[in-house]
């Protein structure tokens, strides 16, 4: 075990994964060191600790209260910290499955459990001790700022809260880990892994007034995310109750990751391996292939669009749909986000009678537009399946081997993969009208599904854009999420969000979210989010083509 360990030690230094983690913990510090006051996802009355929640710097408290505000602002960036671990540790575990080495550790009488235990310990205490490391420089840099020496007393609740802090980055890692191993995807368990803290959000920050009123079972839900603990330990929301909700939740999810990783170590892999075959079967399948073919001008969409169609995208998407429709209907009485902007608009997402003074027709509306909280995981899907078949797999240089420009490819495939999206949205958004009653008003119903259509085309775009230019699909993942994220804080932390600051007004302006709640408010904004999604989509896609043509011409 100790040589294992010191294997994996080796691997790590020398992974590129690596680099980009302290890259990102570098920016995240310049970060904090050129900012001023900033508030994530709070709630409550930021002057008692015990009555509020979120993740906020430079708030200045009461007089005596100066230590409290140290070590609040040194915390600040949790809510953003965690990503770094996230990538670093998935994209570990996906290189190990990838290059199959952990075949190889078999093969020579190892054992899967030791390797990836090995790998899990190392991996997670070189992420913790970034963050640890991360969380003493704010601490430092904090304190210069506000001229003051921290007492004894301070330094112990700064080092008792950065421990509480660590210990859920820890548990969260090991359900990271878990995923990968389970899912067998890097994209996919980076996905599923980032929904935690979101869903922790919707459930927890935006519901925290009314939160004791709601139904045990969405407290349970809340509690079981890792943002309910990180907003309540930074904001030193701690009570008695508190920590023993920590403790349960720190062993419930070491013992579920454990779990997961054993099933997925132990589950039998006789229909998972790659498929080989003799090259003299394959050539001369090939070889058939080409006589039966005779010279034509393919269509590159209907290639893409087929191909697409044979993977598991579509079962992907209609299961992504059951589980909107689910959702949407499910929560007719909830208010997922609320908010009220600076002209008098209350925008979010508060389907069924929630509106008030709404008519049921509002109230239609509200709860099938509901489901676009969910539409980003969708443009995940399709980005990253997409991006897997167009690079990894090889159907661009395919393409390319028969003659078809990569400029010609890379038009067809987008054309091929919108309308895959928007004929996926275009059914959910029909269905849910129909069961929510909508269709009443077909005008206005057809009008929000233009509009809501154009929103998601925009994330679509930028996703693509974002995976291609740092060809990871991984990368265009973490954009995705991280701008869904970012749109939701700007647009309920501020009553006017773009005078905040300018880059609350570009966050604001530019990502999707904001537009999805002012749909979910029953607000008509059609030129506005058509003239988004067509900007977005051209500046997206005709920077895609001089991305293709710069690469033809390397």
């Amino acid at each position: 075990m100790p040589m294992q360990a010191e294997a994996e030690g080796i691997k790590l230094f020398h992974a590129k994964a690596q680099l980009w983690a302290v890259l990102g913990f570098a920016l995240l510090l310049a970060w904090f060191a050129n900012s001023g006051t900033l508030y994530f996802m709070v709630a409550g009355d930021l002057l008692d600790p015990l009555a509020s929640i979120g993740f906020f710097k430079d708030v200045a408290m009461a007089s005596g209260q100066s230590g409290l505000q140290l070590v609040r602002s040194s915390q600040s960036l949790t809510v953003f910290g965690w990503l770094i671990p996230l990538n670093l540790c998935v994209a570990q575990f996906a290189a190990e499955r990838r290059a199959r080495t952990d075949e190889l550790l078999v093969s020579h009488g190892g054992r899967l459990a030791a390797l990836y235990g090995a790998k899990f310990g190392t991996v997670c205490g070189a992420c913790l001790a970034w963050q640890l490391a991360f969380y003493g420089a704010c601490f430092v840099l904090t304190a210069i700022r506000m001229g003051m020496r921290p007492a004894p007393g301070i330094i112990l609740l700064f080092c008792a809260v950065s421990a509480g802090n660590l210990l859920v980055l820890g548990a969260f890692l090991a359900l990271a880990a878990a995923f990968t191993l389970w899912l067998n995807n890097r994209a996919a368990a980076a996905l599923v892994t980032s929904l935690l803290p979101l869903a922790g959000v919707m459930l927890y920050q935006v519901q925290y007034a009314e939160f004791d009123a709601q139904p045990l079972v969405m407290q349970l839900a809340a509690k079981a995310m890792p943002s309910y603990y990180w907003s309540r330990l930074c904001a030193l929301n701690i009570t008695p109750s508190f920590c023993a909700e920590l403790a349960v939740w720190l062993v419930a999810a070491l013992g579920a990751g454990a779990g997961l990783g054993w099933l997925a170590l132990h589950r039998p892999q006789a229909g998972k391996r790659r498929r080989t075959g003799t090259a003299e079967r394959l050539l001369r399948r090939q070889g058939k292939t080409a006589v039966r073919q005779t010279p034509h001008r393919a269509s590159s969409f209907s290639a893409a669009l087929y191909a697409l169609c044979h993977t598991c995208l579509p079962v992907l998407l209609v299961l992504l749909g059951g589980l909107c429709g689910a959702f949407a209907l499910g929560v007719r009485n909830s208010q997922i986000v609320d908010a009220t902007w600076a002209d008098g608009r209350r925008v979010g997402i508060f389907p069924g009678g929630s509106l008030p003074a709404g008519t049921a027709a509002d109230a239609a509306i509200g709860t099938v537009l509901s489901a676009g909280l969910l539409g980003w995981v969708a443009v995940i899907l399709v980005a990253v399946t997409a991006f897997r078949q167009s690079e990894t797999a090889g159907a661009a240089r395919l393409g390319a081997a028969h003659g078809i420009s990569r400029i010609r490819y890379v038009v067809g495939s987008f054309g091929a993969q919108t309308a895959l999206l928007q004929g996926w949205y275009a059914v959910l958004y029909l269905l849910l009208a129909t069961a929510a009653g909508a269709l009443a008003q077909p005008a206005r119903a057809a009008s929000f599904w233009v509009q809501s259509a154009w929103v998601l085309q925009a994330g679509y775009a930028a996703v693509w854009l974002v995976c291609r230019l740092c060809r990871s699909e991984l990368a265009g993942a973490t954009f995705c999420f991280v701008t869904t994220l970012a749109g939701v804080i700007v647009s309920v932390s501020a009553p006017d969000p773009a005078a905040v600051s300018p880059l609350s007004a570009l966050v604001f302006s530019a990502t999707p979210m904001p537009y999805w709640l002012a749909l979910g408010g029953g607000h008509s904004i059609f030129w506005q989010a058509a003239g988004y999604g067509a900007g977005v989509t051209a500046l997206c896609l005709a920077s895609g083509l001089a991305l293709a043509a710069l690469r033809d011409a390397e």
